[in-house]
């Protein structure tokens, strides 16, 4: 069978395919007649209705419930707030099945290391969630999880995930499934507080460094910035340098950079790093320096803004993907249990991160999470193949972190102030590009681990930092 590939890179300005593309994230397609329908109507919240087009979920959402009782492993990277969060998408299907979805919450780190661990083992989870392309890819060609193709309707699940399949497939086989997409390009800021300074919103690179400098001059710290994250220390500062690249190089150089046919040792990268640098560097900018960066767990890194009701802010600003808010809020934390008392759009909220060149446009940059399967029995097949449905995200959204990767998703359930700001910094973007260290080989350590270099000597030593990345031994030929 062949399939039209697709790559989840979107250049140019064709804006009414890009319309199409962000369609499922609830933004207005221009060409209505091209639009993906979308599904029918839930019969109850995250319950889809059948015929669903999977004979195994079918099977399961019988009267009779022939799985009722089975046991499905899952482990995830999502732990505390999120893992509420993937409990709250995961009820629905144990409620209407009898299906008993085990999941292990294992923290991003860790969990890569685990999962490498057990599946080289034979004692991996019957699902497993992962955000790195080319991690999953590297399993599926070894031959250590199942193709998708072999347990759900291959043309089902490439027409839904049209925008992203694509990075999950090697042939005509099928890796991963896209799960959950997030949008990096933003800065999180306490708007109230912003209002009482009498501080606007930056929409150039050159305003958003004045307004640094202005938040220092009036006794403030600009940027909340934190980067331990146990066995992934790094990955905030590689976001951060994509994203600036993206801004500065444009996406032709950075899909040939993501694949090493354009080195670290550039001086694009270097002029990107340097950029960075400011950010973090520059006296006053980020509290602790670069020692002080790794020495906060990031989940942690926005905290001082909620100093006093957010009012005074210990920091004023962080660059993190959507995800981070409301389930990472300090309240949240505290209680996973109850909603966050800050509301999004009134007391916290976000801006898109300002473009650099105005030749290169407004890149937007994302991440997101796709799942493995790794045994094939019907109650497996049947929780899979859900999770590759609007459905199987939508007790996500409702909580408030989620944008689902399925183009058939209803636009209407990301109503809310926050998705209608996410969405139009989506509907404004020239380019869309997938986190470049989560494609990179072996998940990016290199990246990883010359960051953390970088940040340990404030960036005195870029040319060495990148001169070591280039050298690891991982990247492909060329």
């Amino acid at each position: 069978m062949i399939r039209t590939h697709r790559r989840f890179i979107l250049a140019g300005t064709a804006l009414a395919t890009m319309a199409l593309t962000f369609n499922a994230l609830g933004v207005s397609a221009q060409d209505e007649s091209a639009a993906p329908a979308a599904s029918a109507a839930p019969a109850a919240v995250g319950v889809p209705v059948t015929p669903t087009g999977f004979a195994e979920l079918d099977q399961a959402l019988g009267a009779d419930k022939p799985f009722a009782g089975k046991t499905v492993t899952m482990q995830t990277q999502w732990i505390t707030a999120e893992g509420d969060d993937f409990a709250a998408a995961l009820a629905p299907i144990q409620e209407s099945t009898g299906i008993n979805i085990r999941v292990a919450e294992v923290p991003s780190g860790q969990h890569e290391q685990l999962v490498n661990v057990s599946l080289n083992g034979g004692v991996a989870a019957d699902i497993i969630t992962l955000a790195q392309p080319s991690t999953i890819k590297a399993y599926g060609e070894q031959g250590l999880i199942k193709d998708i193709a072999t347990v759900m309707d291959p043309e089902k699940v490439t027409t839904e995930h049209a925008t992203s399949i694509g990075l999950y497939e090697s042939g005509d086989q099928i890796w991963g499934v896209p799960y959950k997409f997030d949008l990096k390009s933003v800065v999180w800021y306490p708007i109230k507080a912003f209002e009482a300074a009498g501080y606007a919103i930056p929409t150039t690179w050159d305003e958003l460094t004045a307004l640094s400098d202005q938040i220092v001059a009036d006794g403030g710290t600009p940027w909340c910035n934190a980067q331990e994250s146990s066995g992934a220390t790094g990955w905030i500062t590689t976001d951060w340098v994509e994203d600036v690249l993206l801004r500065t190089a444009g996406i032709d150089f950075y899909n040939k950079w993501t694949t090493h046919e354009i080195p670290f040792s550039t001086p694009e990268v270097k002029n990107a790093f340097d950029i960075v640098g400011k950010m973090f560097f520059t006296p006053g900018y980020v509290a602790g320096g670069g020692t002080g960066i790794l020495a906060t767990s990031f989940l942690d890194a926005m905290d001082p803004m909620f100093n006093e009701d957010t009012m005074n802010p210990g920091c004023w600003m962080q660059r993190q993907a959507t995800w981070y808010g409301p389930s990472q809020f300090p309240d949240v934390k505290a209680d996973p249990s109850q909603p966050s008392k800050y509301i999004i759009g009134e007391d916290i909220g976000f801006f898109y991160l300002p473009p650099i060149d105005p030749a290169m446009g407004k890149p937007a940059l994302a991440g997101g999470d796709a799942f493995m399967v790794t045994a094939d029995r019907p109650e497996v097949r049947a929780v899979a193949q859900y999770l590759s449905l609007p459905e199987g995200i939508k007790g996500w959204i409702d909580r408030g972190s989620a944008f689902s990767p399925n183009n058939t998703t209803p636009a209407e359930w990301y109503q809310g102030t926050k998705w209608e700001a996410a969405n139009q910094i989506l509907a404004d973007a020239t380019v869309l590009a997938f986190d470049a260290s989560d494609l990179m080989p072996a998940s990016g350590q290199a990246f990883f681990n010359g960051a953390v270099q970088w940040l340990q000597a404030d960036g005195t030593n870029t040319d060495e930092v990148l001169a070591a990345i280039d050298a690891d031994a991982g990247w492909p030929a060329q």
